[in-house]
């Protein structure tokens, strides 16, 4: 277990994700394992995923998509 996995009292982790394929907005959840963020456009579902590093990693909290 990570020392980011939620408990059962804390809500998951997300990030904003702007999908330009169909311009909507959401936001997606980090994946049970906390290795990633995950999740799909809510009109076409065109997936996205976007990884957590260490080292080197983005601080941004949102993002772009296809």
């Amino acid at each position: 277990m990570t020392d980011q996995s939620p408990t059962p009292h804390q809500p998951r982790p997300t990030v904003g994700v702007h999908f330009k394929c169909c311009n909507v907005y959401v936001n997606i959840y980090q994946n049970h394992a906390g290795t990633a963020y995950a999740g799909h456009c809510p009109r076409c579902t065109a997936r996205i995923e976007i990884p957590i590093v260490k080292q080197g990693g983005s601080a941004s909290r949102f993002f772009t998509g296809s």
